[in-house]
């Protein structure tokens, strides 16, 4: 029988024969090796990783090797590629020590920083490698090494050294005092600054410092890497220039303007020395030295002695000169010595003498401060009344030589004249202005005390009576008044000098009858009626309350003011304000009014009112619209304004409290402007006519105003209709009235003594106009004049149309009528004598320039402008009001043909406008607007 083994068993028997095998060969494997090893070098130590600073050379040390069988070599490796290979070193420059135990890199750079080195030990048995050290080299400050010598003189301050400032870096200065044998960090506290910077200034220059060394460490806070420079400057110390005895001959000199000195020093030194001389004014600004160089005032400016020759300096002023001495080139090694130039004031008048106003018999002099250098003399002079021509010395009575003293003085000493002459030694003298000595009269105001005109001390001579010529001069502080305290004023003549002021405001006047002279200002503001002076004055101002009544025609030269609730009543009078005269000061046109000036008596009624008027010269364009502040009586006020926009002319207003004469049937205002002026002709006025509502009759319509002149018998002149403005007052201005008559203001509710009930204007085919218009019968009609006009204001008749009775209807050819638009109306003579006028009518006739509103009436924001031209151009439109104020104006391009070109009027306020309408080659149109 055959024996078997089971197939798993012997599987077991295989695997357990296999770990057997394989652990008696890793025994002998490791027997080997431990058993080599122990045969190789063995290392002390591996060298260690090294931090150094430039310059410095770090050792690397692998210890005492043991351990070694046979020959053993030592060899050093360095890796520059932070280990990736390493190549042998060798003794030289760069190492020492490169097959021995211990390694020296030799005096590193910053190169060599992040090189790993290494010993590899071989002996019979093998190498053994050590591990790699890492060398890290941290760069070592720079420092300088430029050596100077710095000079200075004692004294001196703000040498120093400075080097390249390094932020890295840490500095600290050193100073030797024994040439180099030893160093001391500087002291802050011996006057060294920046001893810890870069930049070091050294204190103030002793003797003792001469022959100092100076260097500085600069340290690296990060690396802890230090320098230390070499000595880099030598100080040297001088002794300053020294001024014999210690200044400039001579210490001060004072010259008159343009005068000449000298001044001289003589200083000694350590070594040669340069010189200059320098100038600075002191007085009155504060100026600094300046070196002067040789010209024509100055003449050795840089020896010991300066010479001067006419000097510069204004009178008055001081200056400082000085001589420079020093070692040239070296610091602070400059010594000055100052002297000084005072320049003498001219003599002059620093405060004038005075006019000299003094009453009759008591005493008066004059007083004058001069000015200058030096000690001033004086001397008085006068005329003796020559008015200049001729002038004596004098002599004042005091022993103040700056007031002249002339004692008691008389009349006959009135006007002379006074000066002074100021000297002192330098020339020329100053004299002062001519002064006068005015003697007043008795009865000449002085102010002295008060206002008061019953006051003695006021006057020369005490309270005038009725044989003193009175005068009120413009120069007292207070001016006179007559009050109530007063009672009753007396003098036999008054004189009111330009400027001066008289009140009354109260009392009595007993000479009302003068002579006056006028000139300055007379107030009359009592609380009750007054009468003002019969003549001419420079300025009127009324005030207070009641009546203040003209008993003859008065002038006003300067002004007049109304105030108070007083009236001005002309009564027969005209008040006029003269060529110069300012506008009278009183409420504006549209304000309420206290105070105005009543052309009539005071009463009402036709005798009573419009019997005096306000005459206002020289009236002309530029003054714009001038006010009359008038009404007919003292209770009721109806100004006018009058804008004159023709020749230069003196106009008179006076007002009634009448119906205007002409056939107004209680359509009208019961008030009569009455205007005039000087020379007749060449007039172009508007006027502005202000009125209260209970003054409207009864069928008066403010909607449809007009203003209207009347000849004295008839209306023959209107504007064109438009609404009043205003409120209770209300006010209405229109016109360009050529002629001045009698204005008022009327509406549509007219009631004509003759009646159109048709008026039409047309053309006809041989270029005439043809006019037709029937009446209605109401009166019979003396005949009609035809009248045109190229604007619509001013009228010509062209020809009369007799009238027939029962005959209703009539015409009228004009066979010439011109170009453009062309405006015709008829007046109407009835058998009564009554003219009226119809409305205007219109026709546009061929044209080569023609200009429209379309709308002229409107209450929109926008109206057109129709321009037919004949040629393309630029046309100017201005808008100007009743008073002639331009509102705007623009230019607009015009094309040849037909143009219908927008104007906005969304500014202008309700009323009555005109449009101006001119073009290129010079036509012109003025076209009413009403802006409703």
């Amino acid at each position: 029988m055959k024996n078997f083994t089971h197939p798993a068993l012997r599987s077991w028997l295989k695997l357990f024969l296999k770990v057997i095998v394989c652990t008696l060969w890793l025994l002998c494997i490791v027997s080997a090796a431990i058993s080599r090893d122990l045969r190789l070098p063995h290392l002390g130590q591996n060298p260690g990783d090294q931090t150094v600073c430039a310059g410095s050379s770090p050792v690397f040390s692998i210890g005492t090797v043991t351990g070694t069988s046979g020959t053993t070599t030592i060899q050093w490796e360095v890796s520059v590629n932070g280990g990736g290979s390493y190549s042998t070193v060798s003794n030289g420059v760069s190492y020492s020590g490169a097959t021995t135990a211990s390694l020296t890199v030799l005096n590193v750079s910053t190169a060599l920083n992040g090189n790993r080195y290494r010993c590899v030990v071989t002996d019979a048995t093998g190498s053994t490698v050590s591990n790699a050290a890492l060398l890290s080299v941290n760069a070592t400050p720079a420092v300088s090494s430029a050596t100077r010598t710095t000079t200075v003189c004692e004294g001196a301050t703000g040498a120093g050294l400075q080097v390249t400032n390094d932020p890295a870096l840490s500095y600290q200065w050193q100073v030797s005092s024994n040439n180099g044998g030893s160093w001391n960090n500087v002291n802050a506290g011996d006057g060294y600054t920046g001893g810890t910077t870069n930049d070091l200034t050294y204190p103030a220059a002793s003797l003792s410092m001469n022959g100092y060394l100076f260097r500085y460490t600069a340290s690296n806070s990060v690396t802890t890497c230090n320098a230390t420079s070499i000595a880099l400057d030598t100080l040297r110390v001088l002794s300053k220039p020294v001024f014999t005895g210690g200044t400039v001959s001579p210490l001060s000199a004072t010259i008159c303007p343009n005068g000449n000195t000298v001044f001289t020093a003589n200083p000694t030194g350590a070594a040669a020395m340069a010189y200059q001389w320098q100038v600075r004014q002191v007085l009155p600004t504060s100026g600094v030295f300046a070196n002067v160089s040789d010209d024509a005032v100055y003449s050795g400016a840089q020896t010991k002695t300066l010479n001067i020759t006419a000097f510069t300096g204004a009178a008055g002023s001081s200056w400082q000169v000085q001589l420079v001495a020093s070692y040239p080139s070296t610091l602070g090694c400059a010594s000055s010595s100052l002297g000084a130039i005072i320049i003498r004031t001219l003599p002059s008048v620093a405060v004038q003498p005075k006019d000299t106003t003094v009453c009759a018999n008591s005493p008066a002099g004059f007083k004058v401060t001069g000015s200058g250098s030096a000690t001033l003399t004086y001397q008085w002079q006068t005329d003796n009344g020559t008015a200049g021509v001729s002038w004596s010395n004098t002599a004042s009575i005091g022993t103040v030589p700056t007031i002249l003293e002339l004692g008691p003085v008389t009349t006959a000493m009135n006007g002379f004249r006074y000066r002074v002459t100021v000297s002192n030694s330098c020339t020329p003298p100053a004299t002062s202005a001519e002064r006068v000595l005015t003697v007043r009269r008795s009865g000449t105001w002085l102010g002295y005390k008060d206002t008061k005109w019953e006051e003695p001390m006021n006057w020369c001579g005490g309270i005038p009576d009725r044989t003193i010529d009175v005068l009120v001069p413009n120069w007292p502080s207070n001016m006179p008044n007559i009050s109530d305290g007063t009672g009753t004023a007396l003098f036999k003549s008054l004189e009111i000098e330009n400027a001066a002021r008289l009140t009354i405001s109260g009392g009595a006047v007993e000479n009302m009858t003068g002579p006056f002279n006028l000139q300055g200002t007379v107030i009359y503001s009592a609380l009750r009626e007054q009468t003002v002076f019969p003549a001419d004055h420079g300025s009127l101002e009324i005030n207070g309350t009641g009546n203040k009544s003209l008993s003859s025609p008065v002038a006003i030269s300067h002004n007049l003011v109304l105030g108070g609730s007083a009236k001005l009543v002309t009564r027969t009078n005209i008040l006029t304000m003269k060529t110069g005269s300012n506008p009278v000061v009183t409420s504006a046109f549209n304000d309420p009014a206290t105070s105005w000036i009543v052309t009539g008596n005071g009463n009402a009624g036709a005798a009573n009112t419009g019997i005096g008027g306000l005459r206002i010269e020289q009236v002309d364009a530029a003054d714009g619209a001038v006010l009359f502040p008038v009404g007919p009586t003292p209770t009721a006020y109806n100004p006018l304004q009058l804008t004159n926009g023709g020749t230069v002319d003196h106009f008179t207003v006076a007002v009634n409290d009448q119906t205007i004469p002409g056939g107004i049937y209680a359509a009208g205002v019961n008030r009569t402007w009455l205007v005039s002026e000087a020379v007749v002709g060449g007039s172009n006025v508007m006027l502005s006519l202000k009125w209260q509502g209970n003054e409207e009759q009864s069928l008066f319509d403010r909607i449809q105003t007009q203003i209207i002149r009347s000849n004295g018998s008839q209306i023959v002149e209107s504007s064109a209709k438009a609404p009043a403005s205003g409120g209770d007052p209300y006010a209405r201005a229109d016109g360009a009235f050529a002629t001045l008559t009698q204005f008022s203001v009327a509406s549509s509710a007219v009631v004509l003594a003759v009646q159109l009930s048709s008026f039409t204007v047309q053309r006809s085919g041989n270029g005439a106009v043809g006019l037709a218009w029937n009446t209605t019968g109401i009166s019979l009609p003396e005949y009609f004049d035809v009248q045109r006009s190229a604007d619509g204001v001013h009228f010509v008749t062209i020809g009369r149309v007799e009238g027939e009775r029962d005959k209703t209807a009539y015409n009228f050819t004009d066979n010439v009528p011109g170009t453009g638009i062309v405006y015709y109306r008829l007046l109407m003579m009835d058998l009564q004598n009554e003219m009226v006028a119809s409305s205007i009518r219109s026709v546009v006739l061929n044209s080569n320039n023609l200009a429209q509103l379309r709308p002229s009436a409107t209450a929109g924001t926008i109206t057109k402008v129709y321009i037919q031209s004949s040629k393309q151009t630029v046309a100017s439109l201005y808008v100007t009001d009743i008073a002639g104020r331009i509102h705007l104006r623009q230019s607009v391009s015009v094309n040849k043909g037909e143009n219908l070109l927008p104007l906005w009027i969304g500014d202008l306020g309700k009323g009555v406008y005109y449009v101006h309408v001119k073009s290129g080659d010079g036509n012109s149109q003025v076209l009413t607007l009403m802006k409703q």
